[in-house]
């Protein structure tokens, strides 16, 4: 049985070969450098040039529509290498801009007469190809670019001529690791997935840095034989600046709010001090109010400062030697003067409790993350709150339960995510970030969150970090 042998190449609008994939050397014998601008015509077999020609003109003058302006598998005469003359199929597409302007063709070179147009010259993709705002690279399965859109001639500054027959990997910048590209190729070239998708940094032709959201897909054919791949980039250039500015306007508008929160949270304790022997139970309870209302806003705009930092990669942790009873008692200490009662490993909590445990962990943000699990566990808790304690085999693990009405299994599968409340979470108030915070706060630790619900009494949050 004869092998079938397929090769394709580009050449420009003077017949010049300005690409060819690595496979052609099995049809022609010619190595991708030795053809590389080489005139195509000149590779007829004595005698056809002009015939071969002809079959350009006719799809420079067939029309802009793909399936019109195409030459599918029409017999040339070629000459190998070797000298040997051979008879090929040639199908010639009409590589289009976006104004319908032709700039380049491809050929598909095979030694079996072609009827069908490969899946990336068709003309539903030439269509979405040309006029998409994405940076769109089609490489053949070497991973040799065979044609890339304007949007990807904007976005990295290159002509096409100078991509044309490189690998992607021109665009690779110092963020890109082998790990990454090992993941990467993983992903692709399993028969289950077929296609990865991630932010990258890539670079442009002047050393540019451009982050972008990447989907690279393996195009097959029907037997599933991979042909291409399919490289989609979405510039996040303009989206990155917009998140920093946001970022940016997070972080004035928290630092100009807590001036104020501070001063009023300050003055009255203080007025609330000097008057307390003076005014009624009644003005008692309204400058009460007013500080727990301060202390409320206090929080949420914390809460809203660590969430943007968090949601933006740049959450950095001060980690050092620390005590956790400090951090414990630091957490505690907002809610001594509750109805509802605390309790520490079973229990009554007091301030006295003794624990010597240490461990290496950014104690703010360690505090914090108690401190939220105890002030969700207090909103939602009847009577009593408990708080559990456990270090050993290297984790620290904390456990904050209550015995208020539970959530179900539905609503702890979103219970951690971002302005996520349940029915009952927004009556009590709060913009829905405390428990997405923890889960940032303890991941940025190497550690795990987890929620046990419970229906209809009570719901038990807790984490485990390492504590070496």
């Amino acid at each position: 049985m004869t092998m079938i042998k397929e090769g394709n190449l580009s050449v420009n609008m003077d017949g010049v070969i300005i690409r060819s994939g690595e496979s052609i050397k099995d049809v022609l014998g010619f190595s991708e450098e030795e053809l590389f601008g080489k005139d195509f015509i000149s590779l007829s077999t004595p005698g056809m040039e002009e015939s071969n020609k002809a079959i350009f003109e006719n799809v420079k003058t067939a029309g802009a529509v793909i399936a019109a302006g195409s030459v599918i598998g029409s017999k040339i005469g070629l000459r190998k290498k070797d000298g040997t003359d051979m008879d090929i199929f040639v199908s010639v597409y009409p590589l289009r801009d976006r104004s319908g302007s032709l700039y380049a063709f491809m050929l598909v070179l095979n030694t079996e007469r072609a009827s069908r147009v490969p899946g990336i010259l068709s003309e539903e993709f030439q269509r979405i190809f040309r006029f998409s705002n994405d940076a769109v690279a089609v490489t053949d399965k070497a991973g040799h670019i065979m044609d890339v859109n304007q949007s990807f001639l904007d976005t990295y500054g290159y002509k096409r001529e100078e991509v044309l027959g490189k690998n992607p990997r021109v665009l690779k910048s110092q963020h890109s690791t082998p790990e990454l590209y090992e993941r990467m190729w993983k992903d692709i070239l399993d028969p289950d997935r077929c296609f990865w998708r991630g932010e990258i940094i890539n670079l442009t032709k002047d050393g540019k840095e451009v982050p972008v959201l990447l989907s690279i897909n393996a195009i097959k054919d029907e037997t599933g034989e991979i042909k291409n791949f399919l490289g989609i980039a979405f510039n996040m250039k303009r989206q990155k600046e917009l998140d920093r500015i946001n970022r940016m306007y997070i972080d004035h508008i928290v630092h100009d709010l807590r001036g104020p929160l501070t001063s009023i949270m300050t003055s009255a304790e203080l007025l609330m001090m000097q008057l307390e022997s003076a005014i009624n139970e009644k003005q008692k309870k309204r400058i009460e109010a007013l500080i727990r209302g301060a202390q409320k806003l206090n929080t949420m705009t914390s809460d809203i400062l660590d969430f943007s930092r968090a949601q933006s990669g740049s959450l950095v942790l001060k980690k050092e030697r620390v005590a956790l009873s400090g951090i414990i008692k630091e957490a505690a200490l907002p809610f001594q003067s509750s109805e509802k009662k605390l309790f520490l490993n079973g229990s009554v909590y007091t301030e006295d409790f003794e624990d010597n445990t240490e461990l290496e962990a950014d104690s703010d943000k360690l505090q914090r993350a108690i401190y939220n699990l105890l002030s969700n566990a207090f909103k939602h808790a009847a009577s009593e709150v408990r708080i559990a304690v456990d270090h050993q085999n290297g984790a620290l693990t904390i456990t904050v339960s209550d015995d208020g009405k539970g959530i179900t299994a539905l609503e702890a599968e979103r219970i951690f995510d971002a302005f996520y409340q349940t029915e009952e979470g927004i009556k009590t108030g709060g913009a829905g970030l405390g428990l997405n915070i923890v889960k940032s706060f303890v991941e940025a630790h190497g550690g795990r969150i987890w929620v046990e619900p419970g229906v209809p009494i009570g719901a038990t949050f807790g984490f485990s970090i390492p504590a070496g």
